[in-house]
């Protein structure tokens, strides 16, 4: 096996499927049930459709993401976020459980349950908060029908969080900064997951790919990188980045820069794993289709330690 970038199993609360901010038709407006109101203007100016649009933090929204049981979620209403012709849905969720309300907007594609209520798949968790759109009047629940035993155990609405750090900065950058987000954030639970179908997804499609490893070597090509992949998947694969260090820069339109450290723990199969600090660098290229990770860089950082508090 490559001993180059070991990043391997995360845990099984890791979804495949996870995070994916407005790439692809992910955020685009899905139908709604019947009876469900817009809760928008039909063409809102770009500056109130930016002061309406709830802000959430992306801590909350990774936490979500990674521990989300969408069997178990259904829909309680939605919001839209955008103007015209930009305009993207995202739905609020309930676990029909426990009653707690999931406190960031996802897109996704609804679906019809067999008890009657609305649940979503390819859910994409967004730093927008449910409790937000609330307060501000966007959110919209006609049409969606809770039953009376999940009604009953629907909690109040979280507090609205305020973004700290890394992830105010990030936030505020804009949506380019935002999206990008999106794509490593899935990158690292299909990562996690050994999710052939989820990273390919956010890998940019080239021969000139390249996954530049931990040891020095170098992997060019897509197909080439997505092997590799899955070869290392087959031992221990943890990926955990440190999200409050992480820096996005836009180098120029369409291309962003992603830095961060993250601790690395891998083992091959059979064999006690070990844990190690890297910096985890990419290249994220903005395509007909979204943003895509069009080449990785992986360099030691022996020096690196947890802040204080974290």
């Amino acid at each position: 096996m490559n001993t180059a970038w070991h990043i391997r199993r995360y845990s099984q609360g890791f979804a495949a499927g996870l995070v994916l901010l407005c790439i692809g038709h992910g955020g685009a407006l899905a139908e709604p049930p019947a009876g469900a109101a817009t809760g928008v203007s039909a063409s809102p100016s770009p500056s109130d459709a930016q002061s309406s649009a709830p802000k959430g933090s992306f801590l909350s929204s990774l936490k979500q993401a990674f521990a989300e049981d969408l069997d178990q979620e259904v829909v309680r209403g939605h919001f839209d976020v955008g103007s015209s012709p930009d305009t993207h849905r995202y739905y609020c969720l309930v676990n029909i459980k426990t009653g707690k309300r999931e406190a960031n907007g996802v897109a996704g594609q609804l679906v019809m349950r067999a008890d009657k209520m609305t649940g979503i798949k390819g859910a994409a968790v967004a730093p927008l908060s449910c409790a937000d759109a609330e307060q501000k009047g966007i959110l919209v629940t006609t049409g969606y029908v809770l039953s009376a035993s999940v009604s009953s155990r629907v909690t109040p609405p979280a507090p609205v969080q305020t973004p700290s750090g890394a992830a105010a900065a990030a936030s505020a950058a804009g949506p380019a900064q935002t999206e990008v987000m999106a794509v490593y954030t899935r990158f690292i639970a299909g990562q996690n997951a050994h999710d052939r179908a989820v990273v390919s997804e956010v890998l940019l499609d080239s021969k000139d790919f390249v996954w530049a490893q931990y040891g020095g070597n170098s992997i060019w090509g897509y197909k080439e990188a997505m092997e590799a992949f899955e070869e290392a998947w087959k031992g221990t694969w943890k990926m955990d980045p440190q999200m409050e260090e992480l820096r996005i820069a836009s180098v120029s339109p369409g291309v962003a820069v992603l830095i961060t450290p993250l601790l690395s723990t891998e083992g091959d199969p059979g064999k006690n794993p070990s844990t190690i600090p890297l910096r985890w660098g990419g290249v994220f290229m903005k395509t007909k289709s979204g943003w895509r990770i069009s080449s990785i860089f992986i360099t030691p950082f022996e020096g690196w330690r947890a802040p204080k508090g974290s």
